[in-house]
């Protein structure tokens, strides 16, 4: 009598290409998180300063206040770089980004200027598109850019030479508006990693489906 074969059970060839940053995303969030309240904070002591005193801030106070909005800034980029790469990684597996930027880009794309004035939009926009159900639109991408833009020139504004306390009163504008370009990151950061859970379950739903 022969013995009973066992089949090894089905591996699907290539399941887990796709590997959400999770990981990568909490703490993306985290940060950005922490620069939202930390934005906020300055924004509200600085409104307080000129409501209350009526004064415009010291060039100390502001060169502390910048320092202190600038450090968590540094922290949730290079989180959001970290996140970014993983997913800028699994779009390629999930709809392959014909024409994009390559990888390498989600670092430099940062720092080289004039290229950080429209690169990080396109790859984010790119992973967003490849991730996302088709047709969900892109809008808190262009919001979340938008508001970074506008975020990062009135920074240069408040970087010129002070005539009649004009940094003190644009300071708690652009520190919320650094707030709102956050809170929106955290959005994204956080939906596209949710659309890449759900692509990956999907892909690997069908890979490990036995061949016809």
């Amino acid at each position: 009598m022969a013995e009973p074969s066992y089949a090894p059970p089905y591996v699907p060839f290539g399941a887990g290409l796709v590997e959400p940053p999770r990981v990568a995303a909490v703490v993306a969030v985290t940060a950005l998180g922490a620069n939202a309240l930390v934005l906020n904070v300055l924004a509200l002591l600085a409104t307080i300063n000129l409501v209350r005193d009526g004064d415009a801030l010291s060039a100390d106070a502001l060169s502390l206040a910048t320092l202190l909005g600038f450090l968590p800034l540094i922290v949730a980029g290079v989180a959001v770089m970290v996140w970014l790469w993983g997913a800028r990684t699994n779009a390629d597996v999930i709809n392959e980004l014909p024409g994009s930027w390559a990888r390498p880009w989600v670092v430099f794309g940062w720092i080289l200027p004039i290229m950080n004035f429209f690169v990080p939009r396109a790859i984010v926009g790119g992973v967003w598109y490849a991730s996302a159900p088709h047709g969900r639109s892109a809008w808190p991408v262009n919001v979340w850019w938008a508001a970074w833009l506008v975020y990062l020139l009135g920074s240069r504004i408040m970087s010129l030479d002070d005539h009649g306390g004009v940094q003190s009163v644009l300071f708690p504008v652009v520190c919320e508006v650094g707030a709102v370009a956050a809170l929106f990151a955290m959005f994204i950061v956080w939906r596209i990693t949710g659309f890449q859970e759900e692509q990956a379950a999907r892909l690997d739903e069908a890979m490990a489906a036995p061949p016809a």
